[in-house]
């Protein structure tokens, strides 16, 4: 209805105006200057200006197309490289396991911006580098890949961390294992290097403390969590006897657990580091002290390693336990040693002819018949010789039939 009388009062609006449009036409007249004068009808300049506003529409159309033709040029050089650097991404790792490492990193490195996984490109780049020995390559990789991925930060971390072990920059590791440890304090692997690191710089206290917190994570048994223990307190006992003997002894006596003053191998391994240092007085010590509190046949083998001007205290101790002990060819061999060191030979004949007689030994036998033959009793010595000679030679027989 609306519709209706819109339309049937236009029409009437253009009956009544219309005639008096067609007869007063108007004009309009442009003059820019004294020489130039446009002058036409108002109905022809609203005409004109109809058809110029057509025309600029027009021209927006044409000019919104070639825009949208140009985001679309690009949008496709875009693509197209992307597609390139996922494709060169996943040539350069297979190159990087193929042993190319020169063109491995060519190609991880160029396209690890544009790679489907920028963290793991860079990381394939960084180890392409190290695998080189550009190391400083390397590192700028591996920050990239924490940084381009805040997730990757751990999984970049700990290959730099790898890496560095493989070049053997140990401080440099640490260093970086320590900043890992901060931001990641619970993360296992984190715990498990530093006992790659620990050995390498000679922190075998740190190594020892980290071992033990993580007994639980480290995949071995009793006897080969063991094994790595004593060999962990063996370096870790030379280390503080060549840095001072009084502090070896000093945490042997005040710090070491009870049980460990007991084990025999940890009694031994304190031994060595007294004797590999030089330091026999310490050892001597020791070996009084164990030796009378809880006498240990095995522990007879050092006393010929000690080294010190005096031996008459342990020569003293040996003869005691002589009347106190069942087995005492072991003592009698040790005290033949000491002796001898002491510049007694027929002492040492006496206590080694005791001690073969149940411990037969082809050295001892070579010994005492060397002694007997500057004592000038060469019959007994040629005795001992052969003797000797016969056990060597069934205990050869013996192991080639074995």
């Amino acid at each position: 209805m609306i519709r209706m009388i819109l339309i049937v009062s236009a029409l009437i609006a253009g009956l009544i105006l219309g005639p008096e449009i067609s007869e007063n036409k108007g004009y309009i007249l442009l003059s820019f200057d004294s020489y130039t004068t446009y002058e036409t009808t108002i109905i022809n300049a609203c005409f004109i200006a109809l058809i110029f506003y057509f025309l600029l529409l027009i021209a927006e159309w044409l000019l919104r197309r070639l825009l949208s033709m140009n985001s679309l040029t690009r949008g496709w050089f875009g693509q197209r490289k992307t597609k390139k650097a996922q494709k060169n991404s996943l040539l350069g790792m297979f190159a990087l396991f193929e042993g190319n490492n020169k063109q491995a990193y060519k190609l991880l490195s160029n396209s690890a911006q544009r790679s489907e996984a920028p963290s793991l490109t860079h990381i394939g780049a960084a180890r392409a580098a190290h695998l080189q020995g550009l190391y400083d390559l390397r590192d700028d990789h591996l920050q990239l890949a924490g940084e381009v991925n805040k997730a990757a930060e751990l999984a970049a971390g700990l290959v730099w961390v790898e890496l560095q072990l493989d070049a053997k920059q140990y401080e440099n590791a640490l260093a970086t294992l320590q900043e890992l440890a901060i931001k990641f304090p619970k993360n296992k692997r984190i715990a498990l290097l530093f006992l790659d690191i620990y050995p390498a710089l000679d922190e075998w206290k740190l190594y020892i403390q980290t071992l033990n917190e993580q007994r639980k994570s480290l995949a071995y048994n009793d006897l080969e969590f063991a094994t790595l223990e004593l060999n962990a307190y063996q370096h870790f006992f030379t280390q503080l006897a060549a840095d001072s003997p009084d502090m070896l002894k000093l945490y042997w006596d005040n710090k070491a657990p009870r049980w460990m003053r007991k084990e025999l191998s940890y009694q031994k391994a304190v031994l060595d580091a007294f004797i590999s240092t030089d330091h026999g007085k310490f050892a001597q010590a020791v070996l009084l002290e164990k030796l009378n509190k809880q006498f240990s046949l095995p522990l007879l083998a050092y006393l010929d390693k000690v080294v010190v001007t005096d031996h008459y205290p342990l020569i003293l101790l040996l003869e005691k336990k002589l009347n106190k002990e069942k087995e005492t060819s072991l003592i009698h061999q040790a005290l033949a040693k000491l002796k001898l060191k002491e510049d007694n030979p027929i002492a040492a004949i006496k206590h080694l002819e005791q001690s073969l007689e149940t411990v037969p030994n082809a050295e001892d036998f070579a010994l005492i018949a060397e002694l007997l033959e500057k004592q000038d009793r060469h019959q007994e010595a040629t005795s001992y010789y052969r003797q000797g000679l016969i056990l060597a030679t069934t205990k050869n027989t013996a192991v080639t039939i074995v």
